[in-house]
């Protein structure tokens, strides 16, 4: 008999998963047998299609390049799984909104819905007026944003954010070069779009599932920075404050 638990009936300890891939490969791969249909339906009815729901976090990965702290910008569609990620030298409002539109931009469906943790780079300590304000600016760009206060609630969240580059290799990552990094990171990002079987997608990769909606069965592959649905980058937000690391890839100092 299979147990309906929602996103309230998992034990803590589910998602208590290593950093380092193995150990999380291991980990996912239980939480998807133990509770396969459980998963499925939650994440069904919290995005019932592509775009819906669309997790965004920053993560700092704990290693120095050119004397800063990079900081990896992860978004994560929660029907598809679908993910796309970039690396700024600064976890910034500026750069929040940055990724976002970078994110609007590279997925090849609209979206709906941003997610994320009340507090910077998408809520600063200055109050709630700067919520607001990023609030309002996504809402210019057609987009409801939704925060939550505390991620051991966010169930969902706790599986998806450790399925990201930062969620992995935070305090773990090693490179010698900011180069060696965004190919490690590109790589990570092309295998698990377009590799990555989940249990909790009925085995799809996240590939398989979007292309098992209407009007996305012709898509072949996964990259966020090429195909046809990439279009021109809106650069209104501190372009001369930006400088590139490899192409689809930028990085800003504040």
């Amino acid at each position: 008999m299979t147990r309906d638990i929602g996103t309230d009936g998992f034990s803590s300890s589910v998602f208590q998963i290593p950093m380092r891939f193995e150990g999380l490969c291991k980990e996912l791969t239980h939480a998807g047998r133990v509770y396969p249909d459980g998963l499925t339906l939650a994440i069904e009815a919290a995005a019932p299609r592509p775009g819906f729901l669309v997790y965004a976090q920053a993560k700092k990965l704990s290693i120095r390049l050119n004397g800063m702290e990079p900081v990896i910008f992860s978004a994560v569609d929660l029907n598809t799984h679908l993910q796309v990620a970039q690396v700024y030298l600064a976890a910034t409002s500026a750069a929040a909104v940055d990724f976002v539109d970078f994110v609007s931009q590279s997925f090849p469906f609209g979206i709906s819905q941003i997610r994320t943790l009340d507090q910077s780079p998408f809520h600063t300590s200055a109050g709630a007026g700067s919520l607001r304000d990023f609030t309002s600016i996504m809402r210019e760009r057609g987009l409801f944003h939704s925060t939550f206060t505390r991620p051991s609630d966010e169930v969902l969240l706790s599986l998806v954010s450790k399925l990201t580059f930062g969620g992995i290799c935070e305090g773990s990552l090693v490179c010698a070069s900011k180069e060696e990094m965004l190919r490690e990171l590109a790589r990570f990002l092309f295998f698990h779009n377009n590799y990555r079987s989940l249990p909790w997608l009925g085995g799809k990769t996240p590939l398989q599932k979007l292309k098992a909606f209407e009007g996305f069965a012709g898509i072949h592959s996964f990259d966020p920075w090429k195909g046809p649905h990439r279009q021109e980058r809106n650069t209104s937000i501190g372009e001369t404050n930006r400088f590139r690391f490899s192409t689809g890839y930028a990085a800003r100092t504040g």
